[in-house]
């Protein structure tokens, strides 16, 4: 998944779709800058270029609410943030309401995905790279105000994406400048994903990880490169079956000791099925040719290309 560099269909996105089978986007503000009519119309040129070529056409964005929202006023519909849920004295019906706004903004759009909920816990991250971003500090309530939101939106075809498994409630550092790591101890960590297990309960449909290293379940590898939790924890001990994605291969978390080729097929060797590369061209290009190079090489089986695709095509 990719995104867009301006608020028109330019050529180089044509190419990815038509040259490299690219059918899957990410939306941000600048894609919205000119306003509702410019975004919709750059949606469906989206749609019908990849229809065009035979590919599935998939739509996501950013839109929690609060300080993460692509799509602002006061040209679009104002939401409130995931803390100003928290805070309500009625969560529930609050949560309810925001899902409703986000339902009825992004079907306007033919966006299929929504990057949201952030089922991370209130703790040391809230100060910085989860401010605002957070519904709490218990599991059992986020993890029921989660809940409620994937209902929602998953009843009216949007799909939801819970994030940043196994939770980065306590890192200090931003995953997008620095490689975090959480160093509590397993039973704590697993605590702390409950919201994670009662998505998947919940039916969501995609789940994305964290550039961080948690060191009770893996000492070495960020979960975004990490089997272990991947597959092992959140397939097979949680049951997930939905597609797994990365956060954005292009974050210095995700780059700090390899390429972004290496970084793309570690991603898809520990069970990840959506490997975003959010911005920059020539990133995704080594990206693509590092797959490639892997698969002719034989170092990218057919068995995890095939799961992946299985996952997608289902999404």
């Amino acid at each position: 998944m990719t995104g867009i560099p301006g608020t028109r269909l330019d050529n180089d996105t044509v190419t990815l779709i038509r040259d490299y089978g690219i059918s899957k986007f990410i939306l941000f503000s600048k894609n919205a800058r000119k306003g509702p009519k410019a975004l919709k119309n750059l949606c469906n040129d989206i749609k019908t270029a990849c229809l065009d070529h035979g590919l599935k056409p998939v739509l996501a964005v950013d839109q929690e609410g609060g300080p993460v929202r692509r799509l602002k006023p006061p040209d679009f519909s104002d939401m409130p943030s995931q803390n100003d849920i928290r805070k309500d004295k009625e969560p529930e019906r609050a949560m309810i309401a925001l899902a409703s706004t986000t339902v009825s903004l992004l079907r306007t759009f033919s966006i299929d995905i929504n990057l949201a909920p952030v089922l991370d816990l209130c703790l040391h991250a809230e100060e910085n790279v989860l401010k605002g971003r957070c519904f709490g500090t218990e599991p059992e309530k986020v993890a029921r105000l989660g809940a409620i939101y994937i209902d929602y939106l998953e009843k009216y075809c949007i799909r939801t994406t819970a994030k940043h498994f196994p939770g980065i409630g306590r890192v200090e550092l931003d995953p997008h400048h620095q490689l975090p790591t959480v160093t509590a101890d397993k039973d704590t960590i697993l605590l702390e994903a409950l919201p994670f297990k009662a998505a998947t309960e919940a039916g969501v449909s995609c789940i994305m990880t964290s550039h961080v290293i948690f060191q009770a379940l893996d000492p070495e590898k960020p979960a975004t490169f990490s089997y272990h939790i991947a597959t092992e924890l959140l397939r097979n001990e949680f049951g997930f079956s939905g597609v797994l994605m990365t956060d954005d291969l292009e974050m210095k978390g995700a780059l700090t000791e390899v390429d972004i080729a290496q970084a793309a097929l570690f991603s898809l060797m520990s069970g990840h099925d959506l490997l975003l590369v959010c911005n920059n061209l020539m990133n995704l290009n080594h990206a693509l040719l590092g797959l490639k190079e892997a698969w002719q090489m034989g170092a990218l089986p057919a068995q995890r290309v095939d799961e992946a695709c299985e996952r997608l095509s289902r999404l």
